[in-house]
């Protein structure tokens, strides 16, 4: 009895000590990876990450790591300053049931300073989670996340003037999805639905711009997937992108991984769902290239109680009322009424290489995509100094002749 007690002792010993390097390795690989991210993101020149503390946790039921006030800085383009975003803190969470989700739990208020004005976002919960690749725990190099992933965020308001003027809420936000970046040829490189509930803008707000339905939208709902491969050096790709300034340098670095990606096979799809006032849109689409990567694909959408709709928008905005009597005159031949629906809007459009079909009818050609001309747009014209029209005021002024 005595040497089965010494046994199990050892056995819990083993079984903590082991544990315990498991746990340590674990916070570590996260602070690590922390690190790394911060480490890109300033490199990118354009972002710029700092915060207060970076704690590791202590508790042996989770590996924890936790930013403390970080604060992320986006210089746009043309603004004087940045725009910043702060947080309270944001965790890095692996639970011991569950070793392969990796959490990050955002605490509320958010705070976003741009050149124009304070923001300000608050909400009553707001978690992401993703699924870590085995491999990448002894692979450094490997991308950390494969498989499904989600956030969940509820009861959201964005908040101007310091917080003091309530801009819209939001009842949830939801996204689950998959993700796969080492997807071979045919296979799902990610896949993601998108889903928004009571979207709603501020009394004060839908009163001041006459917003019809009491600036409410039912439903928002997004469907995306991408099928790979993606270029074998999409790492270094990625690097290289993160470290160009914005402009046409780091365009044509996208263009180019887009047209690698396209050559080799990938494809896309695309969803859409619209619930405001009485009206309800789906729209879905496809895209897919030759062997020339000349895409083709198509397209369905389908909406109904549009002549609500349009009444609406009309009474509240009479100034776009022949706008919307233009717009649906050149829809008449795909718009009918029904006693259950209203007006309904039904199209399939085929685009490709034949030309652009909308509802079995040859509308127009479609010309070659020039993915040269996309990587190489030409310069925006110069603008001589003055007014605008072209004239150099700089320039000297022609001569003319001595009068007679």
């Amino acid at each position: 009895m005595r040497a089965v007690l010494k046994l199990l002792v050892l056995l819990a010993v083993v079984v903590a000590a082991a544990w315990g390097a498991l746990w340590w390795y674990a916070e570590s690989r996260l602070e690590a990876g922390v690190q790394t991210w911060l480490a890109q993101t300033q490199a990118s020149g354009d972002e710029q990450v700092t915060y207060d503390a970076l704690n590791r946790g202590t508790s042996p039921l989770a590996a924890t790591v936790t930013l403390i006030n970080p604060r992320l800085s986006v210089q746009t383009p043309g603004a004087a300053t940045p725009v910043t975003v702060t947080l309270p803190s944001v965790t890095l969470r692996i639970d011991a049931l569950d070793p392969q989700t990796l959490h990050m739990d955002v605490v509320a208020p958010v705070s976003i300073n741009t050149p124009n004005g304070q923001a300000g976002l608050t909400f009553t919960s707001l978690t992401i989670a993703n699924h870590i690749d085995s491999q990448a725990l002894f692979d450094p190099s490997r991308w950390p996340f494969r498989g499904p992933f989600s956030f969940s965020a509820s009861n959201l308001a964005v908040t101007a003037a310091s917080g003091s003027v309530q801009v819209v809420t939001l009842g949830s936000l939801t996204e689950q999805g998959t993700l796969d970046l080492t997807a071979g040829a045919g296979a799902d490189l990610y896949d993601v639905t998108l889903q928004m509930q009571n979207l709603a803008l501020s009394p004060l707000l839908t009163k001041l711009g006459n917003v019809p339905f009491g600036g409410q939208i039912g439903e928002l709902g997004m469907t995306a997937s991408l099928t790979g491969p993606l270029p074998a050096d999409w790492q270094q790709r990625g690097d290289t992108f993160r470290a160009t300034p914005a402009g046409p340098a780091r365009d044509k670095l996208a263009i180019q991984f887009l047209h690698d990606w396209a050559a080799a096979g990938g494809s896309g799809k695309l969803g859409l769902t619209l619930n405001v006032g009485p009206s309800a849109l789906t729209a879905s689409g496809n895209v897919g290239f030759d062997a020339n990567v000349q895409p083709s694909g198509a397209a369905d959408v389908n909406a109904t109680h549009l002549d609500a709709l349009s009444a609406a928008i009309t009474t509240a905005y009479p100034q776009v009322a022949d706008t919307i009597t233009a717009v649906q005159a050149q829809l008449t031949p795909y718009l009918s009424t029904s006693a259950a629906d209203g007006q309904v809007l039904k199209l399939h459009v085929d685009y490709g290489k034949p030309g652009v079909v909308v509802n079995g009818q040859n509308l127009t050609s479609m010309p070659p995509l020039d993915w040269d001309a996309l990587e190489n747009p030409p310069p925006p014209p110069a603008q001589a100094p003055g007014d605008g029209s072209g004239a150099d005021s700089s320039a000297p002024a022609p001569a003319t002749a001595p009068a007679q």
